[in-house]
């Protein structure tokens, strides 16, 4: 909470969401979840080097895949997609692994080329290869080209076309039913010879050789596959959300609170993390818990984890729901932060990617709490090089610290987003996701 006579200006909501609720709520749910998915740039590429040596293999300038390498698009009718670009954009086309998969690699590389040489916008296809990434990961069931173009078949419905707003939470969220797939020439030529009488049928973008799209650089290629295999990796996040009394502040017209808001926002989250993603929910204001800054509603589980007759992820939900601020609250910012970030360094999660939200909209306002100075340089020095925990923070309005929040995130390679108004959540949806 802002100490008392701070300066507070008042949220304004342009558009309508959910329960009458502004549809930028989901977005910002979209920010909260999908900041995760560019956070973690590692400096290694896939722990068996797969993804480089068979980008390489593929031919990642196009070189080597003349002829039946070429990727198609094979569903119940041609593909109404202009580039392969728009491919990729589309949620009811299904992907494989792009380290095992050629025709997936194929794909990417000409999406990637096309958005290099400016015939597809750039940061809408490096967005979508991100969110494939994150949605169709390690989490997603392993499935062979023909066992793709089987599934097809069995439920011949047309694929929708092109999602209009590639950054809307559904699409994020891989909501749509895979009517279409992409293979290469060589499969889908093996398939038809197998399949006589099949229905489907295979096609490129705009009716044009695959051959004469653009391929991307060995280098952007092989920076894209190590990319998609880290985003691929499940995370065990801690989320700390802030419950102090400026969370009462009227947000919106409508007269819904930033609280209203940061709980709708944190219940579609939930919705939006895979199965295999592990998450947990703290609350945070000052002396919320006795000396404690923050107190635990659910500790980290996987989200399909059963809780209480249910799952993780229902009872994340109901949580979520049932946030309330404290009006004489205050901000215990430092000390839960750095709680959160011991609590991650303790939990023992192989292979996951160790992470800490933090949703704030003030700052620390605890004088009992250890100092800026003194967090930044304890989250430095515990840091584990091997096996990092990255701080995710989101000022969720304009009395967020931002400069403090840039800085915490920052020293543990996380990233920092600010969204200091309504129509501001757009953009930090989109920034949070490119990792901008």
């Amino acid at each position: 909470m802002t100490e008392p006579g701070k300066h507070r200006a008042t949220h304004r909501a342009e558009r309508g969401g959910r329960s009458r609720v502004p549809l930028w709520i989901a977005l910002a749910a979209a920010a909260l979840v999908l900041a995760l998915s560019t956070v973690f740039t590692l400096s290694r590429l896939s722990p068996d080097d797969d993804a480089a040596d068979s980008s390489g293999a593929s031919g990642a300038s196009g070189a080597a895949s003349a002829g039946g390498d070429e990727p198609v698009v094979v569903g119940a009718a041609k593909t109404g997609a202009g580039t392969w670009a728009a491919v990729l954009q589309d949620p009811a086309v299904e992907l494989g692994r792009p380290g095992e998969d050629t025709g997936t690699r194929e794909l990417i590389s000409r999406a990637l080329g096309e958005a290099q040489a400016g015939r597809a916008d750039r940061a809408a296809t490096e967005q979508a290869m991100k969110r494939r990434a994150r949605t169709e990961g390690d989490a997603a069931p392993i499935r062979s080209a023909s066992q793709r173009l089987d599934q097809v078949a069995a439920d011949p419905a047309p694929s929708t076309a092109p999602a209009a707003d590639p950054s809307a939470p559904a699409y994020a969220a891989g909501a749509e039913h895979a009517t279409a797939t992409v293979v290469t020439r060589a499969e889908w030529e093996d398939y038809r010879g197998k399949h006589a009488n099949t229905a489907l049928v295979a096609s490129t973008p705009g009716d044009r050789p695959a051959s004469e799209a653009p391929t991307a650089d060995d280098a952007a290629l092989t920076q894209a596959l190590g990319e998609w295999q880290h985003l691929a990796e499940p995370f065990h996040a801690l989320v700390a959300i802030d419950t102090s009394g400026s969370m009462g502040e009227q947000a919106s017209p409508d007269g819904a609170t930033r609280m209203d808001l940061t709980k709708a926002a944190a219940a579609t989250a939930v919705g939006l993390f895979p199965e295999h993603d592990a998450l947990g929910l703290w609350t945070f204001e000052r002396h919320l818990d006795g000396a404690k800054d923050y107190r635990s509603l659910t500790p980290v589980r996987e989200l399909s984890a059963p809780v209480d007759g249910g799952t993780q992820r229902g009872r994340l939900t109901q949580e979520a729901q049932s946030l309330t601020f404290s009006p004489d609250g205050y901000t215990g910012l430092y000390d839960t932060t750095l709680a959160a970030y011991r609590q991650m360094l303790h939990d023992d999660a192989p292979g996951h990617l160790r992470t800490v939200i933090v949703l704030t909209d003030g700052m620390n306002h605890d004088p009992g709490s250890v100092g800026l100075e003194e967090l930044l340089a304890t989250l430095k020095e515990e840091q584990d090089p091997e096996d990092p925990v990255r701080i995710i923070t989101v000022g969720i309005s304009q009395d967020a610290d931002a400069k403090v929040l840039k800085q915490i995130a920052e020293t543990t390679g996380g990233t920092s987003h600010i969204a200091r108004a309504p129509e501001d959540i757009q953009k930090v949806f989109v920034d949070a996701l490119t990792g901008a």
